[in-house]
């Protein structure tokens, strides 16, 4: 459980990894401005013309890599692991800094992009960490950042299909969840959640282990070793359940509210291996369970999901339980859409290297997630983690007085919330943001809880200055 977790673990701490105490002091410095106001503007960021430079010259500085970045944040995400039951989810983003190219230096940590030839794009492909049991976000276990050199072949020339794993792209699932194994070395269990592109076969072979399983969303239907197909087989078993869930609006996909009715399959099944891998010493077939999560009625969009574990299914309770933990997938795309646009705004920063951007985005990671854990928090009955391990004491006193200021008369109006979790935090950030604070309209939203974390911010600057004003 989150009592037994040391607030310091969710809160950096560069001592030691950038070999320079003035350095390591400057990045805990930038960190906390992030932490309280969400941007990609140094301009923003800093008080003075100096603190803005000296941003500029931490994130320019040669001798400060990514990967101490990395590790730092990784490092502390293995101290939460013991003992835990853990989801691994991992995603892809891609980083466009196309319309800045006028401004970005040549060769400098950027490449091809997935829709054109431009090259002014990386990619980041990291390890997110939730608790199985309440999905709550505790770090990252790996952040891989990377880009497509200019120069490099195209799948034709490449003779990609020949080509083994280590040398394809989509070895970053493999790589990551190898990576976040030794990380998360003391966790009880592991489980990596991943979409469509983490379906593939190598990764079954090499991934899965006692304590560590996948949980991949099907690609392809997969011939199986009995001659049959992988969706044919989980579609002729008879329904194990049926339940409902509630789907909200989602502009970006044409999606509007509906109450979808779902029946649920389950079989276990083994996937023949695939012809060219045959002589590269893979396993001839691989035993998964397959689910079928499958949406009943006239609709124009149902869904449609094949799910393979390497967990044991045996039942429909066991069933839900891997289609529950599948949809924390959603959380990773929310730590994507808070890096970009109305979030963190990466792709509008002012910064002319990729180098310096790619070590902004590191440090950004680790700063929103507060956010996603406030987010979550508020779908929690217990509320979440303990407020301590979110904000700090300065904040605390500032969320206390803004509580006071925000509530209402009636009953409705009031932050009913335990003030020590972070739920009861949210719905002051949450109002600060804009939401309006009935339990009706729905939670606060990513987005609306950056904007109250910007302004709580500010808050803050406007009652550091009157104490300095005021004091002799």
């Amino acid at each position: 459980m989150t009592e037994n977790i040391n607030p310091i673990a969710f809160f950096p701490n560069y001592t030691g990894y950038l070999n320079d105490i003035r350095l390591e002091r400057r990045g805990q410095e930038l960190w906390k401005k992030l932490s309280q106001h969400p941007c990609s503007s140094i301009r923003q960021l800093a008080k003075t013309q100096s603190e803005q430079k000296a941003y500029y010259r931490f994130l320019n500085n040669e001798r400060i890599e990514e990967e101490q970045l990395i590790s730092e944040a990784t490092l502390r995400m293995g101290q939460l692991a013991k003992g835990r039951q853990l989801l691994c989810v991992q995603d892809t983003c891609e980083v466009n800094l196309s319309g800045h190219k006028g401004r970005l230096k040549p060769n400098n940590g950027l490449g091809r992009s997935d829709k054109s030839d431009t090259v002014h794009c990386f990619k980041l492909h990291p390890g997110l960490v939730l608790d199985a049991y309440n999905l709550s976000p505790l770090g990252f276990s790996h952040i891989k950042v990377f880009h497509r050199p200019e120069e490099m072949p195209d799948r034709i020339e490449r003779e990609y299909k020949k080509q083994p794993i280590e040398d394809k792209e989509s070895y970053k699932w493999i790589e990551v969840a190898e990576k976040s194994k030794d990380i998360l070395k003391d966790a009880d269990a592991v489980t990596f959640i991943e979409d469509r592109e983490g379906d593939i076969y190598e990764q079954f072979a090499l991934i899965p282990d006692e304590k560590h399983h996948l949980l991949i969303r099907s690609r392809a239907n997969r011939k199986l070793i009995n001659g049959s197909s992988l969706y044919k087989e989980v579609d002729s078993e008879p329904v194990a359940g049926n339940y409902t869930i509630e789907l909200p609006t989602d502009n970006r996909k044409n999606q509007y509210k509906r109450e979808a009715k779902i029946e649920l399959r389950f079989t276990t099944c083994s996937l023949m291996c695939p012809q060219n891998l045959g002589k590269k010493g893979y396993p001839p077939s691989i035993s998964v369970s397959c689910i079928s999560v499958k949406e009943t009625g006239n609709v124009s969009k149902p869904i449609n999901w094949k799910l393979l574990t390497t967990h044991k299914i045996e039942t429909y309770e066991q069933a839900l339980i891997i289609v529950f933990w599948y949809s924390a997938r959603w959380y990773i795309e929310q730590i994507f859409r808070l890096l970009k646009h109305q979030g963190f705004g990466i792709e509008e920063t002012e910064l002319e290297s990729g180098w310096a951007i790619r070590k902004f985005v590191i440090m950004q990671m680790t700063a929103l997630l507060k956010i996603l854990q406030m987010n979550i928090a508020y779908s929690q009955p217990e509320g979440g983690q303990p407020i301590e391990e979110v904000f700090d004491a300065e904040q605390i006193e500032v969320l206390h007085l803004m509580n006071k200021k925000l509530q209402g008369k009636t009953i409705k109006l009031q932050n009913r919330h335990d003030p020590k979790r972070i739920k009861w935090a949210a719905w002051v950030i949450g109002r600060l943001g804009g939401w309006k604070g009935y339990d009706s309209q729905g939670p606060p939203g990513v987005i609306v809880l950056k904007r109250g974390l910007d302004r709580l911010g500010y808050i803050i600057e406007g009652t550091n200055l009157v104490k300095d004003v005021g004091t002799p």
